[in-house]
């Protein structure tokens, strides 16, 4: 599988970016606009303050990706004046880079990159614009063949493109739950599960609904509603998820506890529910292969052959 520091650089590069890797720092350079990019599996305070030092000086911005920093961390970033990122954030901020570039939008990939993330609770999709219940829709795929022609040539050089329908669960939920400052949460959201895979995400955005689906391969589910809505369950507590670091010093040691708040299943409550069919571009080329998701644009896999 190919490496977030691996996607990144293809896009960037895609995008007339000169990239290069000095002391495991990943550096992109277009004219005088030169950003960096430290990628962690994990993160301590001493070890942003170790990067920042590093890295200091050396471009005109900097952003850390993390799979999952803790409070201090990110309470450390902003007073370095770090972009801290999960790596999630990461990957949706490439799908909507790829979105802008298709769409033709003035503004350039890396504008998107190093700017703060959206809310995405600021405009919450409804359900009701994905059909009625039991009735099936087919979403538009936002990547033309064009576009997918274009990336892929970039990266593993494609040569069969196919685009394929993967049905999808979508559920509408509320939740209520005590947060990490001792305070009641209520949040209200759309979750997706994969009716093949059972991989599950927060479905934000705004797709349209394709009126005339063309011969494209329809996939069947493999996993019926019951053990999606069970999927569902847990993936609205993963999602809405909080962390606390609370730090106590005890015999001269420092010690340091996580906290866990997030809803149980008890206080989740799904109001509905609708299938959908998600187009899938399955890109075969001379270096690898490659999956996208044709409404974000986000790289969902990548491999690549190894090269004798």
């Amino acid at each position: 599988m190919v490496s977030l520091k691996n996607i990144l650089t293809h896009i960037l590069q895609s995008h007339d970016f000169e990239v290069y890797e000095t002391d495991a720092v990943l550096y992109g350079q277009r004219d005088a606009d030169l950003v960096s990019v430290g990628i962690f599996d994990s993160l301590t305070v001493q070890d942003l303050r170790a990067h920042y030092n590093a890295v200091s000086g050396k471009a005109t911005r900097h952003i850390v990706c993390v799979l999952s920093p803790g409070d201090l961390v990110e309470q450390e970033a902003a007073r370095l004046g770090l972009t801290l990122w999960h790596k999630a954030d990461i990957e949706a901020e490439i799908g909507k880079a790829l979105r802008t570039h298709i769409e033709t939008i003035p503004g350039t990939m890396l504008g998107d990159l190093v700017e703060t993330p959206e809310s995405q609770g600021s405009e919450l999709l409804t359900i009701e614009s994905l059909g009625t219940e039991g009735q099936t829709v087919v979403l538009r795929s936002r990547l033309r063949l064009e576009d997918i022609k274009e990336l892929s040539r970039n990266t593993i050089r494609g040569f069969k493109h196919d685009l394929e329908l993967v049905p999808h669960y979508i559920f509408l939920y509320s939740c209520t739950y005590e947060g990490k400052e001792g305070e009641r949460v209520t949040r209200k959201g759309l979750v997706s599960v994969n009716a093949l895979t059972g991989r599950y995400a927060a479905w934000t955005g705004e797709p349209e609904i394709e009126p005339e689906p063309g011969h494209q391969v329809q996939l069947e589910p493999k996993i019926d509603s019951e053990n999606a809505l069970k999927i569902a369950l847990h993936a609205i507590g993963q999602l809405n998820t909080e962390f606390k670091e609370i730090i106590t010093e005890r015999d001269h040691a420092t010690i340091i506890e996580k906290v866990t708040f997030k809803p149980g299943p008890e206080s989740i409550t799904i109001e509905a529910q609708r299938m959908v069919m998600v187009p899938v571009w399955c890109v075969e080329g001379k270096h690898g292969v490659m999956i996208l998701d044709g409404i974000t644009g986000k790289i969902i896999s990548e491999d690549y052959y190894d090269k004798r």
